[in-house]
């Protein structure tokens, strides 16, 4: 039923005004949707609906800036100075929308990378010691450029650990290899935090930048198979990357028993690809026998047998 009130008054020839007292008057704030660099001097932010142009405010490291275009729901931002490669921009702001409704963010952009280098997830240990830790290996596919590429052990808000790679040219047949635990020899990449990855269920993504929204490159699900928790993950974090992965066409399945089989790997029996295989499923995986870790290398096409 429609409820209605009428107003008016006794000289108003044109009859009473109908005012609907359960018109929709949008209440919900705009969200932020991305924050993205385009070029050296620009960045665009996208949000879930139009916003009010009169009232945006937005700081650059701390500096307002008012040299921005506003179409609907997109702001394209204007930087005073171009970006460096392999650094970032602090961007701070406060939007309205067409009700007035009003947001703030305060989100961290990465500089574009226009020369990008090609990558896949090449071998990885997560059993690892002090002589061994774990690391992960990339292959360089594409000549390009390694700044701002991120290693993640996990995806998206679930990410525990990362490595953001720095301005480094690199050539096709390369191998980059990245630490994720501390170990008895120092290395040139290493995570922020050097926790280790999971033992026996986990993720890793490589992403074009360390931006939340940011393309995932290439990405990996491991599990050993015999956990009973959390659809056989054992943690509710990984049950989520696994889901995330799944939908995002990164792996074939959101199920354990889909992932890379962990079970048979140690700290020198390492996960490795089967010659640049790139199916995004377990197909493309296999441990390599005992003591032919080869990080920085080719892989050793000797498989591990029970």
């Amino acid at each position: 039923m429609l409820l209605l009130l009428t107003t008016g008054c006794g000289c108003n020839q044109e009859g009473p005004k109908i005012t609907d007292l359960f018109a929709q008057q949008d209440s919900t704030p705009p969200k932020l949707l991305s924050a993205k660099a385009i070029d050296t001097a620009s960045i665009t932010v996208k949000f879930t609906e139009e916003l009010q142009s009169k009232s945006i405010m937005l700081k650059v490291n701390g500096v307002r800036n008012t040299n921005y275009l506003c179409v609907r729901d997109t702001l394209m931002l204007y930087l005073p100075s171009p970006m460096e490669i392999a650094t970032s921009t602090r961007l701070e702001g406060r939007v309205e929308d067409q009700w007035g409704n009003s947001t703030r963010f305060n989100v961290e952009v990465w500089a574009h990378n226009p020369n990008r280098a090609g990558i896949l997830i090449n071998e990885f240990s997560t059993k690892g010691s002090a002589n061994n830790p774990d690391r992960v290996e990339l292959r360089i596919t594409k000549a390009g450029n390694l700044a701002g590429i991120t290693v993640s052990n996990g995806v998206g808000s679930y990410i525990k650990d990362r490595c953001i790679l720095g301005d480094t040219q690199v050539f096709a047949g390369d191998f980059v290899v990245i630490a994720f635990q501390q170990g008895e020899t120092e290395m040139p990449n290493t995570s922020e935090y050097l926790g280790g990855l999971g033992s026996n269920n986990g993720s890793i993504t490589v992403t074009e930048s360390p931006d939340w929204e940011s393309p995932v490159l290439d990405a990996v699900l491991y599990s050993n198979r015999t956990t009973t928790t959390y659809s056989g993950f054992g943690s509710k974090e990984t049950e989520a990357c696994a889901l995330l992965l799944y939908q995002g066409r990164q792996w074939d399945s959101q199920l354990a028993e889909k992932a890379i089989d962990s079970t048979n790997s140690t700290a020198t029996r390492t996960l490795c690809r089967y010659n640049y295989s790139d199916t995004n499923s377990e197909q493309d995986w296999y441990v390599c026998d005992t003591r032919e870790a080869s990080f920085g290398g080719e892989n050793s096409t000797i498989p591990y047998v029970e």
